[in-house]
């Protein structure tokens, strides 16, 4: 059964035929039914357009791919423009609200979505050493969208920002090790840092104060 829906695949085919960059979205998986779930979700991304193809990998064998991704979780994916790493990974399967934040990633790093200037870019620009930020989420969660988007953004204009959504349905046992009861919940290098809903700004002055 397909995951995604007639209509939605029309739209995306019109913005992905935008796109001028090789988008890669290499997913690293196990043999659980989330990691086969996922798999089924990128095939169909992958027959939308040229533009946009997916790549499967193993997570117990493909390890040095797993390093330069900073992925640490099985049924994850990291999106690479022209073979590059990007910095932006999801862990799980970005549906229901987060699809939003899946689609607009990979708008965003082709130029095609929001875009930082001004102080908040000199703030993101002035990040000199390596952030692996993490947010734990609900695909039910309508304000966690804002979060995951406005650190997808963040991390497009610096290599040291590696950012993560984590579905905490899918790493259940991990958010109860966290004692995660609320999100969406931010940690950057293992750190709780924030939890609710933040604006840009502040999540901003969060990571260049870190």
């Amino acid at each position: 059964m397909a995951l995604l829906d007639s209509n939605i695949v029309e739209q995306l085919k019109g913005y992905f035929d935008k796109i001028n960059a090789n988008i890669e979205l290499a997913a690293f998986l196990d043999d659980s039914e989330k990691s086969k779930e996922l798999d089924s979700f990128l095939k169909e991304v992958d027959v939308i357009s040229e533009k946009v193809n997916y790549v499967k990998k193993s997570f117990e064998n493909d390890k040095a791919d797993l390093d330069r991704a900073n992925i640490t979780r099985p049924t994850s994916f990291t999106i690479l423009k022209d073979g590059e790493n990007t910095g932006i990974n999801f862990s799980g399967i970005p549906g229901g609200h987060e699809f939003n934040s899946f689609i607009l990633a990979v708008l965003g790093l082709a130029g095609l979505g929001k875009k930082l200037e001004g102080d908040q870019l000199s703030k993101v620009e002035s990040v000199d050493k390596p952030l692996n930020v993490e947010t734990f989420v609900s695909l039910s969660c309508t304000h966690c969208p804002d979060v995951i988007q406005a650190l997808n953004l963040i991390s497009t204009y610096n290599k040291n920002i590696t950012v993560t959504m984590v579905d905490s349905a899918v790493f259940f046992e991990e958010a109860k090790e966290k004692d995660i009861q609320a999100v969406p919940v931010v940690f950057i290098n293992g750190e709780q840092k924030s939890v609710g809903a933040k604006t840009i700004e502040e999540l901003i002055n969060l990571i260049a104060n870190v």
